[in-house]
């Protein structure tokens, strides 16, 4: 055993705070930290010039952190439903053996659903892994980031109410078949002529007009719940007592696109919405007779605005524009994001 033999574990509970047995493993790394807030009493005594242990008492536990990993053509489901809340899985009968496509959008709904998180850690020297158990743990925000040439990543940020060091670790298992999206996969679609058509239950989104951008580097999608942050109530021993309820959702981004024509510029200047639709179809086929159909993560939004910027010079080498954006409900599409996940995964 080496340092190396780190493993994340995830179960969604049933009771916020109560723990579960994990049972889904990404090969992942996670930072998970889990602060004690403690206060000091007011109180002046003579002769005493330092504060005192008696008058130094815990006053909140509370755990956050994040959980960074590449993007695969299984598993990855589970961690869209804990970020978006809603969730549609259909067979695709067509595939052998079959494939699933989850269609995820927002959850406008509380409670938020709650998850066990739990560590295993190994000791220096390879003696032991020690687990390191979170519970009432809720997700807060997901970014998926396509850089030129790489994997497509996701970082998760999750909040957790409570640790524990005595349950018992569960043994890692990871589904087989797997492969990762990589930026090889990925095409990207902007435009705002015509918004895309959102996906059905089996079918990915389409947009009939708008050819794939050819001269994009890299994109990045967050998606921000903008959970609250109180429920830390009297009888709760300083723990949270209550999940954490839904606040007003985020969906922003960047995309860096080589200075080939004045579409995104004017699109900002102008503040015409645009729509984006970001498509990665991995290359391993599952084939039923003449067709094959792909595993496949798709990202459709279809109204955003662009924050900036123009293109400027760049010493000589090509000029590129790194471009904040925003996305809106337009009150036309029936959902202002959905991302589509086609894989063995019978179910997220």
């Amino acid at each position: 055993m080496t340092q190396l033999d780190f493993s994340l574990g995830i179960g969604a509970e049933a009771t916020y705070g109560a723990p579960v047995t994990v049972t889904r493993f990404p090969e992942s790394d996670a930072q998970l930290s889990y602060e004690i807030t403690t206060v000091d009493g007011k109180g002046m005594r003579p002769t005493k010039a330092v504060k005192r242990l008696l008058r130094n008492s815990v006053s909140k536990y509370e755990g956050k952190g994040s959980i960074s990993l590449d993007v695969t053509t299984r598993g990855f489901g589970f961690l869209l439903a804990a970020v978006l809340g809603n969730v549609q899985n259909t067979m695709i009968a067509s595939s052998t053996p079959p494939l699933y496509q989850q269609n995820h959008t927002l959850r406008n709904t509380d409670p938020v659903p709650s998850y066990t998180i739990q560590e295993l850690l190994p000791t220096l020297g390879g003696n032991n892994t020690f687990p390191h158990t979170f519970t009432g743990c809720v997700f807060e925000s997901l970014e998926l980031s396509a850089k030129e040439g790489g994997i497509l990543e996701a970082v998760l940020e999750v909040v957790t109410r409570a640790m524990q060091t005595d349950q018992a670790a569960a043994a890692p298992s990871y589904p087989t078949s797997d492969g990762l999206f990589t930026f090889v996969h990925g095409a990207v679609r902007i435009g705002s002529a015509t918004a895309p058509t959102l996906p059905g239950a089996t079918a990915l989104g389409t947009w009939v007009g708008v050819a794939d951008a050819v001269n994009v580097r890299d994109v990045t999608v967050r998606v921000k719940r903008n959970l609250d942050g109180n429920g830390w109530n009297l009888g709760g021993a300083g723990l949270r007592s209550r999940r954490p309820v839904l606040g007003r959702a985020e969906i922003s981004g960047s995309i860096t696109a080589e200075y080939t024509d004045n579409v995104l510029r004017d699109a900002y200047l102008q503040q015409t919405p645009l729509a984006l639709q970001l498509t990665f179809l991995h290359d391993a086929a599952v084939s039923s007779g003449g067709s094959a159909t792909t595993a496949a993560l798709q990202i459709t939004i279809p109204s955003l605005r662009l924050k900036g910027e123009v293109p400027k010079s760049n010493g000589g080498e090509t000029i590129t524009q790194s471009i904040e954006w925003e996305a809106f409900d337009n009150d036309v599409a029936a959902q202002p994001i959905v991302i589509s996940y086609r894989t063995l995964d019978t179910t997220p």
